[in-house]
């Protein structure tokens, strides 16, 4: 299979109508002479059927979606599939040949809480609004996620529900399939990143997947990852088969963070998934001699969704005022 190289353009005119695999890099320049791409696996059915989009790689270091989704380019066969399935397996290549985490090594930007439709603006903005422009003619769409080499993250999925109760149970069917403990349905729309927002603005039921730590892709969190999408497809019926039913439990709450508000060294009290009490001890910062700067416990009682793993945290570093450097443990209240 030879990749092609093509402008934005010509992949949106450029859809096939026979069954068939195709391997795309989708170009675009930005302003400043920095060059997006976008590698782009195409796999049109024999049968019709939706057309579902899965995409990993939107932070370069949470490696367990990025193989998952190699996995699952190589797993279908366009004769036996219903539809079309678009795989992006990496949505920030320049950050992942830097092994940069979370954030653009362009701009500094967090690519997640971007909204599309701003071509004009930095490097960041314009690689989200190309990936809106790939993505915006999807039926449905998965977007994977884990943690990174500083997050300890326990396995879960997120689920945005604003519009139609259709809108909301179609999205809802996509995560009923992954093999995590519990799902969270976010409806209040300060918690849900504005690339979801404007795909359910689009009509497209979409969640997110959370599942892998530390930026080790373990064979386990894989293949979370890819039995899920699997299991997302059968439930839409592009490929054969009863989907996967594992329990899940519903978590409700409120999204809060826990952040330093002095640098320092970090040393965390808790595990991800661990339910902690009112009160209870989080952890602790100290100065390079160990000398203790200040403790933190819990506002509430609350679920760790995911700690920062990594002793190292800078208070002062807020580029474009994204406070993840001095973040510590953030928590779903129960309460």
């Amino acid at each position: 299979m030879i990749t092609q190289s093509v402008g934005l353009d010509q992949f949106r005119s450029s859809w096939p109508n026979d069954p068939g695999y195709e391997e795309l890099l989708v170009i675009r320049a930005h302003h400043s002479g920095e060059m997006i791409e976008l590698p782009v696996a195409r796999i049109r059915g024999a049968k019709p059927g939706p057309c579902l989009t899965v995409m990993s790689g939107m932070h370069a270091g949470e490696y367990s979606g990025i193989l998952a989704a190699q996995q699952l380019i190589s797993a279908v066969d366009p004769m036996e599939l219903s539809g079309t399935l678009v795989v992006i397996p990496v949505i920030s290549t320049r950050a992942f040949m830097e092994r940069n985490m979370q954030l653009s090594p362009v701009d500094q930007k967090e690519v997640h809480f971007i909204r599309p439709g701003n071509s004009d603006g930095t490097y960041s903005d314009l690689l989200v609004d190309t990936l809106f422009e790939l993505v915006k003619h999807s039926d449905y769409l998965i977007d994977s996620h884990a943690g990174e080499m500083a997050q300890a993250l326990m396995p879960w999925v997120p689920i945005p529900i604003q519009g139609s109760g259709d809108l909301s149970e179609r999205s809802l069917s996509l995560a009923r399939g992954f093999g995590v403990k519990y799902i969270e349905p976010r409806s209040d729309e300060a918690s849900i990143p504005p690339f979801c927002l404007a795909l359910l603005e689009a009509g497209i039921p979409n969640i997110w997947v959370e599942c892998g730590k530390n930026g080790v892709p373990t064979k386990k969190d894989t293949a979370t990852h890819f039995e899920g999408y699997i299991a997302a497809m059968q439930t839409l019926g592009m490929v054969d088969g009863d989907p996967a039913r594992p329990h899940q439990q519903v978590l409700k709450g409120r999204r809060s963070q826990i952040n330093a508000t002095i640098s320092g060294v970090w040393h965390p009290a808790v595990r991800e998934g661990e339910i902690v009490q009112s009160g209870q001890y989080l952890g602790r910062m100290t100065d390079y001699f160990g000398n203790t700067l200040e403790e933190f416990h819990a506002r509430h009682r609350s679920i760790v969704l995911y700690y920062w793993s990594s002793p190292a945290i800078n208070a002062c570093r807020r580029p474009h005022g994204y406070d993840w450097h001095s973040g510590l443990v953030s928590l779903l209240d129960l309460e």
